[in-house]
């Protein structure tokens, strides 16, 4: 009776249940993967070795469980360094899957990041704009397209003579009717991300005097000064002087933080002139939104946006106005006095300790 209850591949003696007809034998595995006197792979399962090769047996395991097909799911963090990293991961993992995806799915997603791209670059880096107007004549012509340098202004670049900038109406340069954009939703979105360029009442123009400067127009040789610097102006507007307009003439000192610009095309051009009942006409440092580099439609009129020579001439600086050097230098010379004479005390005192 007890053969029989052990017959079918084996008795219970042996360590192994008994195995149903047909079945593989236990026994004969065990026999198969480990002879006698040898251990299992992995070493003894009581020592150290055994229980790390047991464990990471366990974990791949697990890995294998979780993404049997290879697929791009990614694993929960276990620090806090992780799980800030996490999303990143996945964002990466959404625009560069392992898995190719079919185009029809692709398309979608690369529109999408397209668009934001171009937003990040029309933010921070640089941006399109739509000439509307004359009044930078004949440097920028009405519809030209200009890129604009935003880079340099929220890294904290200042604005400097003889630059072309964009900038913000600072308070009733504009009318209404110029301060309105279209009405089409579609352009506006496309504006907005930074495909088409912007047209929403900015106003560009030359900056001639920066904080400090003394400005003045004319000599009597017809010419603007700067700080007592005649200024050469090759780009004013064919048959214009620098006096051109109804509001010409002008004697101003900039001050600290604020720019004196005017319009290359002067007798329409409605610039800091038109405007000194604001501010003395001039804007402020903060509302420029960047400078223009350079032309780039259409491409007959393309060009660099250069500063002129005019505008590097020696003595333009506002140090070199009347008492600007010694102005300067005192200031600057101030601190290494202060400190020699701080020393000075020192060693003085130290003698009077010792004595």
């Amino acid at each position: 009776m007890a053969d029989q209850a052990g017959s079918g591949g084996g008795s219970a003696a042996n360590g192994f249940e008994p195995a149903p007809p047909g079945g593989p034998d236990p026994a004969a595995e065990a026999g198969e993967t480990s002879g006698p006197g040898e251990q299992p792979p992995g070493g003894d399962p009581g020592s150290a070795e055994g229980y790390e090769a047991s464990a990471a047996g366990v974990h791949r395991a697990e890995s294998e469980a979780q993404q049997p097909d290879g697929s791009d799911k990614l694993r929960r963090p276990h620090t806090a360094l992780g799980w800030v990293a996490f999303p990143f991961a996945v964002f990466w993992r959404f625009l560069f899957p392992k898995k190719p995806r079919p185009f029809i799915v692709e398309l979608p997603f690369l529109v999408v990041f397209a668009l934001f791209l171009a937003f990040l670059i029309k933010t921070f880096l640089v941006q399109a704009f739509f000439i509307p107007s004359g009044s930078m004549q004949n440097t920028l012509a009405i519809g030209d397209r200009v890129l604009v340098n935003r880079a340099s202004v929220w890294l904290g670049g200042q604005p400097q003579r003889g630059q072309v900038v964009v900038f913000q109406d600072p308070g009733g340069w504009l009318g209404p009717s110029e301060t309105t954009g279209g009405s089409n939703w579609l352009t506006k979105a496309l504006t907005f991300v930074g495909v088409l360029p912007e047209d929403n009442g900015d106003l560009i123009k030359r900056v001639i005097g920066v904080g400090g400067d003394h400005v003045v127009c004319c000599n009597p040789q017809g010419e603007i000064t700067v700080n007592g610097v005649a200024l050469n102006e090759p780009y004013i507007y064919p048959g214009d002087t620098a006096a051109s307009g109804p509001d010409g003439m002008f004697d101003i000192v900039v001050p600290q933080g604020r720019l004196w610009v005017m319009g290359d095309h002067r007798g329409v051009s409605e610039d800091s002139r038109a405007h000194q009942e604001l501010n003395g006409g001039t804007i402020p440092v903060s509302s420029v939104v960047g400078r223009a580099e350079v032309i780039i439609w259409p491409i007959g009129h393309w060009s660099k946006l250069s500063v002129p020579n005019t505008f590097n001439q020696t003595g333009l600086s506002a140090l070199a106005a009347p008492g600007g050097i010694p102005v300067a230098a005192t200031v600057g010379a101030l601190p290494v006095t202060l400190l020699r004479r701080r020393r000075k005390l020192r060693k003085l005192a130290s003698r009077a300790a010792e004595n």
